[in-house]
């Protein structure tokens, strides 16, 4: 499948010398937003966490055909608190980002990251001594393609989703009710 790249970023990674950086958001209650510079950066409202090298990012596949791929990221030099927060909550089904980054010749963004994966994360493993690594499955969307969505169109499944709708209230009433039609 082929993108549609804009004259700067074709531009930007084009060159002799090309710095690039990759941007890593993992969403935990309190988002771990990480990047592969060694120092931190400001970007898309946030500061990115830098912590040099970003560990590995296996390569991100892409299908032209429905397919679900994945990704598994390490993530090394983690710091302590971000770690316990990964150990402590419940992180599968939650979102995962990576961007890809062109810098220019000072370092700083040559222009808008792009984003080279979207999905849930779905293992983790994690390992703490000198520094702490964590290393991430994800799984692409498309995964719950497949997956049946449980829905029952009742009052009580209604109630659940959006509280106070009536739009299924009498729904049960209308199972053996018979209606007639015309004359």
């Amino acid at each position: 499948m082929t993108r549609a790249l804009d004259g700067g970023t074709v531009a930007a990674v084009t060159g002799g010398h090309v710095p690039y950086l990759f941007f890593v958001q993992l969403d935990f209650s309190q988002p771990l937003r990480v990047c592969s510079a060694g120092y931190s950066i400001d970007w898309n409202s946030s500061t990115w966490l830098g912590i040099g090298a970003l560990g590995n990012i296996e390569p991100i596949q892409e299908q032209a055909s429905l397919e679900a791929t994945g990704v598994r990221l390490t993530l090394s030099g983690v710091p302590t608190d971000l770690v316990a927060i990964s150990l402590a909550e419940q992180y599968q089904g939650r979102p995962c980002q990576i961007w890809f980054a062109a810098l220019r010749e000072d370092l700083q963004l040559a222009v808008q990251p792009i984003r080279l994966f979207s999905g849930r994360m779905d293992t983790m493993s994690t390992e703490v001594g000198d520094t702490a690594t964590i290393t991430v499955s994800a799984e692409s969307r498309m995964v719950t393609w497949d997956r049946a969505k449980v829905r029952r169109y009742n009052n009580e499944d209604q109630q659940g989703r959006y509280p106070g709708d009536r739009g299924f209230e009498f729904v049960a009433q209308m199972v053996e009710r018979q209606l007639s039609w015309g004359r």
